[in-house]
């Protein structure tokens, strides 16, 4: 077991956490007794070798004797034993461990009544410790039979199966005494404080029992009075294994009860494990589809953040930008980006997409630097007691990311886990946008570069052109006229201009157009074209090419000029990915000199 392992056990089994010895360490970790607050374990973490020191008291001697013990690293005390994580079996581990916490949670003392289950062997014997339920002592049994002791507890007591060691039966005898008193009701004068970790009935003396069901009572008739915040644990622990309640439903109901009326009124402490436990309630017990959203809104809000990030092609421009807005800093903080927002918004989801294109530059941006896609196995209920009756339970999706399934008495969650460093990935990422936007359409000073992957800065490049792309076909796209009338209103217009013709205006123009029309019969117009473009679209084109007058052929075919450019411009977007006809300073038409010889090349040739 190394350091790590031991992380997770130690949190997993007693649902405590390593602290650091001195703010910041990362080489000495403490485990402190919720009890007193004193240490119990100290962890050194050197190169090659960790070594775990556990105060086990009388046993201390005995125990470092054993393969895999020492003497202590850190504190030098005769009743501290050194582990060494490397060498040391996982099992001796965990039990040296546990006997090092029942002395922690018990002032020193071992309590061999209730969980002790180490001994001492005999001169003639292997002197090794060893695991072995104890029987309750003749005092221990006399207490609980004296007669201020209700029938229904004493039965109570009675069930109890010491031949469970409490590691494995803890949760068991919990659950079987829980459902002979189910239904008991208590109504005693006396008030006996009581304070343990992972308490039980076991747990308690006669007078502690009678305080607890006295309350409990209480609160079945929703009266709410401050009691022990071990008593308000065992009545948690009841409604996890849905005693005293007629459905899980109910169950979840007086759950959420009791965490209004009395976590949130006298013991806020217990709402970070009770928002931990109700999540697998609502999952475990498989209630409404509706009630599992609702308890998920974080989680599910957190991933709609990653789903985007990781599928922009889904969202929106917008939708985008506003996780960019939540996850990093640079995007509030930039004033080119504020002033020019609806650029960014628009660039910034080109750009993006391009990015998360791993096989076009050979880095998979999302899973590097953003979120990690992972499976977290955590048990089921952890730090409560619980007994676990199902062994099947059902997959839970509960959104495109987060997924829970059950194995062996754990979820196994599969998400997205948040990459190290991710905020400052996006800040530097957001930084050489900015940059480079800066440059490209001249928004303010330039900045400074940021050391960043060459595979990201060319997606960045790649995104900017790719924007600048879908711009110029959108103008395009906007020009959208009505054509089912246009031919009455040329028909109106000439109409009109003709009769503000003189005779002799008309003669003359007659004439000029009559000489246009014979002088273009004799030129050929090549119109089979792959292009697409019609007759009239090959003449105006040829003309500007050829830089031939086109006004009177298109007054006497009765076209617009603007539309003809429109048109052409559309047909010949892609092959050019750019508008090839504009107007001059005039306003008039006119081919963009740039692909004046592609063109000619491609309608003049041939």
């Amino acid at each position: 077991m190394d350091s790590n392992q031991l992380f997770k056990y130690v949190y997993a089994k007693y649902g405590l956490k390593f602290k650091p010895a001195v703010p910041g360490s990362t080489s000495v970790y403490v485990l402190m007794s919720p009890v007193d607050s004193g240490y119990f374990a100290m962890l050194s973490r050197g190169q090659g070798q960790s070594i775990l020191d556990l105060k086990c008291g009388a046993m201390a001697a005995l125990i470092r004797d054993l393969p895999g013990f020492t003497d202590p690293m850190k504190i030098k005390a005769a009743d501290w034993v050194g582990a060494i994580l490397e060498k040391v079996s996982e099992d001796s581990l965990k039990k040296a461990l546990d006997f090092a916490f029942k002395l922690a949670m018990n002032g020193d003392e071992v309590n061999i009544a209730q969980n002790q289950y180490f001994y001492i062997a005999p001169d003639k014997v292997d002197d090794r410790y060893q695991a072995q339920a104890i029987k309750p002592s003749e005092n221990l049994r006399k207490k609980h039979n004296n007669s201020l002791v209700p029938d229904r507890i004493r039965k109570m007591l009675e069930i109890y199966d010491y031949s469970i060691l409490p590691s494995r039966g803890r949760a068991k005898n919990f659950y079987q005494q829980a459902r002979m008193m189910a239904d008991y009701d208590d109504d005693y004068p006396e008030f006996f404080a009581f304070k343990r970790f992972y308490p039980t009935y076991h747990d308690m003396n006669t007078g502690q029992l009678r305080s607890y069901f006295t309350w409990r009572s209480k609160i079945r008739q929703h009266v709410f009075e401050k009691t022990s915040t071990s008593y308000a644990f065992v009545y948690i622990y009841e409604l996890l294994n849905n005693i005293g309640v007629d459905d899980a439903q109910d169950g979840y109901e007086k759950l959420l009860e009791f965490e209004g009326k009395y976590v949130r009124q006298f013991d806020i402490s217990i709402d970070v494990y009770l928002q931990d436990w109700l999540k697998d309630y609502v999952l475990y017990y498989d209630l409404d589809e509706k009630i599992i959203k609702q308890r998920f809104a974080s989680e599910i809000k957190r991933d709609h953040d990653y789903e985007v990030l990781h599928h922009p092609e889904k969202f929106t421009a917008q939708e985008l930008a506003a996780v960019f807005a939540k996850k990093t800093t640079y995007w509030n903080s930039s004033k080119v980006i504020n002033k020019n927002e609806k650029l960014f918004v628009q660039l910034l989801r080109y750009v993006w997409l391009e990015l998360l294109d791993a096989k076009k530059y050979g880095i998979a941006y999302y899973s590097a630097f953003v979120g990690k896609p992972d499976i977290i196995e955590k048990p089921i209920f952890v730090g409560s007691v619980f007994y676990l009756r199902k062994q099947q339970v059902a997959d839970h999706q509960i959104d495109a990311v987060r997924k829970y399934h059950f194995y062996q008495g754990k979820w196994q969650i599969h998400c997205d886990q948040q990459i190290s460093r991710q905020r400052v990935n996006l800040n530097n990422f957001l930084h050489e946008l900015d940059r480079v936007a800066r440059t490209e359409f001249k928004l303010g000073r330039s900045i400074k570069p940021r050391f960043i992957d060459q595979a990201v800065l060319k997606a960045i490049n790649a995104g900017v052109a790719e924007y600048h792309i879908q711009e110029k076909k959108a103008q395009i796209d906007q020009i959208k006229i009505d054509f089912s009338d246009l031919d009455q209103i040329r028909a109106n217009a000439s109409k009109t201009r003709d009769s503000l013709l003189t005779d002799e205006e008309k003669q003359l123009e007659q004439a000029e157009a009559q000489e246009e029309v014979e002088k273009q019969a004799d030129e050929t117009v090549k119109v089979d074209n792959e292009y697409g473009l019609d007759e009239n679209e090959m003449f105006f084109l040829t003309a500007l090419l050829m830089q031939q007058p086109w006004q009177t052929y298109l007054k006497q075919h009765h076209l617009m000029a603007s539309i003809l450019m429109d048109n052409i411009n559309e047909k010949l977007f892609d092959e050019f990915g750019d508008v090839v006809l504009e107007n001059n300073e005039q306003d008039q038409p006119q081919v963009i000199t740039d692909y004046v010889d592609d063109l000619k090349d491609m309608f003049l040739k041939g």
